[in-house]
């Protein structure tokens, strides 16, 4: 195999939707601590919560494999679907035990709303994952990149690893190009809309305290 073929076969590996949701949420979070200019105890306080939402979306994949004692061979034979629900799932927990904890202590106005299209996101590949695969990959790769570059758009240069993601999960035989193209789609539409939505009311929130 060539060294661009095995750079592909890699890509996926590396750029793991988990791998870049995680990282991408992080650095929402300094993004965030930054922004407010709280000392750095706020900041480790933060991102070990988000650790903690994190590690709690391992559960239903450790769960998932526990229930098929025949080994991994078994787990995902002819039932990836399913893992794909229970990655899903882990997505939806981390989310949203993340939301709670920023709303509970109060920690910022960036990270709850992120975390509410990181979710949003997973359910149409939660949802589809039984009748048709579409590319989580994708779809995990784009929603907090292109978050990022919504709320500062420095962190444009990170888009290239989605755009990417969608050529490789076809070159791999994972995806076809209807469903690596539609993950892009359906991510894009639901991140920018939400994040659309998301700033219109923080505008009338911000005018309705300087009316009053």
């Amino acid at each position: 195999m060539s060294a661009l073929g095995r750079a592909i076969d890699l890509y996926g590996y590396v750029f793991h939707p988990i791998t870049v949701l995680g990282v991408g949420s992080l650095l929402l979070i300094y993004h965030e601590w930054r922004e407010r200019g709280a000392d750095r105890t706020a900041l480790w306080r933060r991102v070990g919560a988000f650790l903690g939402a994190g590690a709690l979306a391992l559960v239903p994949t450790a769960v998932f494999f526990l229930a098929f004692r025949g080994g991994l061979g078994r787990a995902v034979g002819g039932s990836s679907w399913r893992l794909d629900e229970m990655v899903a799932a882990g997505v939806l927990i981390a989310a949203g035990v993340t939301w709670l904890l920023w709303r509970r202590y109060e920690w910022g106005p960036i990270v709850p709303p992120a975390m509410v299209t990181f979710a949003a996101v997973t359910v149409p590949y939660a949802a589809l994952a039984p009748v048709w695969d579409i590319s989580g990959h994708v779809i995990l790769a784009l929603a907090p990149t292109l978050y990022l570059t919504l709320v500062d758009r420095r962190y444009a240069p990170l888009l290239a690893v989605p755009v990417l993601m969608v050529p490789t999960r076809v070159l791999v035989e994972a995806h076809t190009w209807a469903q690596s193209v539609a993950g892009f789609a359906v991510a894009a539409a639901i991140t920018v809309g939400l994040y659309r939505v998301q700033a219109g009311s923080s505008d009338r929130r911000g005018a309705g305290s300087t009316a009053s």
